[in-house]
């Protein structure tokens, strides 16, 4: 294998050109090179990958002078060692594929997209499985790039220092910018957002930091501290969104109409939802959380085909709400 990284993708790929076309001219394997693993190179790198091929994994490569164009002899041997992928290996393998396009931008995101393709090149794949395969349509929900998105790749190589982050950081109902350093904890998404969980130096209890409000991030030459008896499935058990609040776990009881509870059976909005009763039209659900804003959205969210049973406090909030939003109408 090449040492250089992309020398060997490159080799990969046209090794693959000219298994899957007649003839290949040298520019349409810039440009397919470009267009499938954004990696560009000029004519000359490009001349030098077949000599290599040819001189060091044995290719058989040939050059037509009346195409203009290299070309394989019939019944070329595999010059690259083959993978070999159940039917049902190789469909889950195409669906992750496709449906992780919509993180491409993400840079870190785009480097796991990529590598998922170099296994895609490295599997035996029959004629019959790559017509299937561009059968499967998939459209995954879309959304915008988010600010704070380009600090993940940084972020996740700081985590494997042994030391802590620094940065500015602005609340969205704040105009204050305060300056912390945190010892990293977790990197957690949430409703297609991104938070970084750490300990604020001094302090005894964790935060969360939205990517977004994070300004001149640094990794720093500080020892990070020794975080011990954290768990984060705990830590999270019974909020309802990212936000941890004070307060007590509450038996949330909500009434669905059944047209709208089905989607919830079929698509939990919380690891705590049971459902206690189905008649009369009406589901009745149970959640163990601690009551906050972000579950007051979520049910704010369902409209008229949501009624809170349980508990009081959470029925007089959500009716407070609604009041509030009348009169703005």
């Amino acid at each position: 294998m090449p040492s250089n990284k992309n020398a060997y993708i490159r080799h990969r790929f046209i090794d693959i050109l000219l298994r899957d076309n007649d003839y290949v001219k040298t520019n349409d394997i810039i440009d397919k090179l470009y267009e499938r693993h954004d990696i560009s190179v000029g004519t000359t790198t490009i001349n030098k990958d077949i000599r290599d091929m040819q001189l060091e994994l044995h290719a058989p490569i040939e050059y037509s002078n009346q195409k203009k164009a290299y070309y394989y002899p019939d019944d070329v041997d595999d010059i690259f060692p083959s993978i070999e992928l159940m039917d049902d290996e190789l469909t889950a393998l195409l669906f992750y594929t496709k449906t992780l396009a919509h993180y491409k931008d993400i840079g870190i995101f785009k480097e796991f997209t990529n590598a998922i393709d170099k296994v895609m090149d490295a599997v035996k794949i029959e004629a019959s499985q790559q017509k299937a395969s561009k059968r499967i349509t998939i459209q995954p929900e879309n959304f915008p790039k988010f600010q704070g998105s380009d600090l993940i790749p940084e972020i996740i190589s700081g985590f494997d220092t042994n030391f802590k982050f620094k940065f500015n950081y602005k609340k969205h109902n704040s105009d204050e910018v305060k300056n912390h350093t945190v010892t990293p904890i977790l990197l957690k998404e949430y409703d297609h957002l991104w938070y970084l969980i750490g300990k604020i130096e001094g302090k005894s209890f964790v935060t969360i930091f939205a990517l977004d409000r994070i300004l001149n991030f640094e990794i720093t030459k500080i020892k990070r501290e020794e975080i011990t008896g954290f768990d984060s499935d705990k830590y999270f058990n019974h909020a309802f969104g990212i936000s941890v609040p004070d307060g007590e776990v509450e038996d949330v009881i909500l009434e669905f109409e059944s047209w709208r509870g089905k989607y919830l059976l079929s698509s939990p909005i919380h690891k705590s939802q049971r459902l206690l009763e189905e008649e009369n039209g009406k589901m009745i659900f149970s959640f163990k959380v601690i009551p906050f804003h972000e579950l007051h959205s979520k049910i704010l969210s369902y409209g008229s085909a949501v009624k809170v049973l349980e508990p009081e406090s959470l029925r007089l909030k959500i009716q407070e709400v609604l009041q509030e939003t009348l009169k703005k109408y």
